[in-house]
């Protein structure tokens, strides 16, 4: 019995010594279960809906708070018409209403193939205002109109997103246990011993697998295109152009995150659960597969926070809206802070052995 007891404590022992053990036993079916416990898949979720209140008067704010008050749909006030239909065009919004426009009517803008949604709003909005006459009096007509969007469904969205988490997934892992690999053949310590410095190493190693990034992103595009039907650039070369240029800022980015997480993992073992630990995360919290509006508010801070998330949205600007550099801005801006922060750590924490 003693012999059977030791055993067991010993087993216990080593399987609390594996990172990557904990990792996978613990932490990953935790946060899987939080993520899809708050996503609410199975469940009913109402669709977002805008709403422009241009009169201001005393009726059709009690149409707005009626709408509010309303589990059906879930109201968003915005403030102008170009607001709506940008939330429209990335997926935000369902539709938007226009409460007392010039004509005097409740315009109901929804997607092409949103019919849905649409009748929803409309039926959500006649039960409202047959409920008080002064309502009707006031607001005689309820208008249905299709917005002239470029929106391409789930597939349009996934795809970009997925490239994005490519770029990751390849930049950490593929160094991280290339790294692990070369440390336990020895390869750098004898590297150690010639004119080469760290600085030479990490370029030279970011340069041959930011090349295989960039082939990747636009191998997955070209897929997307030809395979499910998604228009990419929307014919614009600078587009493209962009999308080139956050392929390869993401790279160097995410090469640079698994070079440090090799230098500072403290054992072989515990680098594959440290990559783990940094990837996981921004896989269900950086919009790669549902949009971040989707997520609690509380969450949504942090997501806004991690850099797959600037990336995931630069190249879906680029690769859905055609939109080129200029107007990507913030989101290559937060991609080179993250960029330099990550290799400022890489490049001071590189150890050879």
């Amino acid at each position: 019995m003693k012999i059977y007891l030791s055993f067991t404590i010993a087993a216990s022992k080593m399987f609390f010594r594996r990172k990557s053990s904990i990792f996978w036993s613990l932490f990953f079916p935790v946060v899987t279960m939080l993520v899809f416990g708050n996503a609410n898949i199975l469940g009913y979720s109402p669709p977002n809906v805008g709403l422009i209140d241009y009169s201001n008067t005393d009726n059709s704010t009690k149409i707005t708070d009626k709408l509010k008050k309303s589990e059906s749909i879930e109201i968003k006030v915005l403030n102008s018409e170009d607001e709506a239909t940008e939330l429209l065009t990335k997926g935000s919004i369902a539709s938007y209403l226009i409460l007392n426009p010039p004509e005097d009517e409740i315009n109901i803008t929804t997607r092409k193939g949103d019919s849905a949604e649409r009748e929803l709003v409309r039926n959500l909005v006649y039960s409202i205002a047959l409920e008080d006459t002064d309502s009707i009096q006031e607001l005689k007509n309820i208008k249905s109109n299709i917005a002239d969007i470029n929106y391409q469904g789930y597939k349009g969205f996934i795809i970009p997103g997925i490239a994005a988490m490519a770029i990751m997934q390849n930049g950490i892992f593929s160094v991280v246990f290339t790294l692990l690999s070369y440390k336990n053949q020895g390869v750098l310590r004898r590297l150690q011993a010639t004119p080469i410095s760290p600085s030479h190493f990490i370029v030279g190693h970011l340069i041959s697998r930011v090349t295989i990034i960039i082939l990747q992103t636009f191998l997955l595009l070209i897929m997307g295109v030809f395979i499910l039907g998604v228009s990419i650039g929307q014919g614009s070369i600078m587009a493209w152009i962009n999308i080139l240029l956050l392929s390869l800022l993401g790279g160097v980015l995410f090469l640079s995150i698994g070079l440090a997480i090799s230098s500072l993992a403290p054992s072989e073992d515990s680098a594959p659960a440290l990559a783990n630990l940094v990837t996981f995360p921004m896989l269900f919290l950086s919009g790669v597969f549902f949009p971040i509006d989707f997520l609690p508010k509380f969450i949504g801070y942090i997501s806004n926070v991690l850099p797959l998330t600037h990336l995931a949205q630069g190249i879906r600007l680029s690769a859905l809206y055609g939109n080129s550099t200029l107007t990507t801005l913030p989101q290559l801006g937060i991609t080179i802070l993250w960029l330099a922060i990550a290799f400022s750590i890489c490049a001071f924490t590189f150890k050879w052995e």
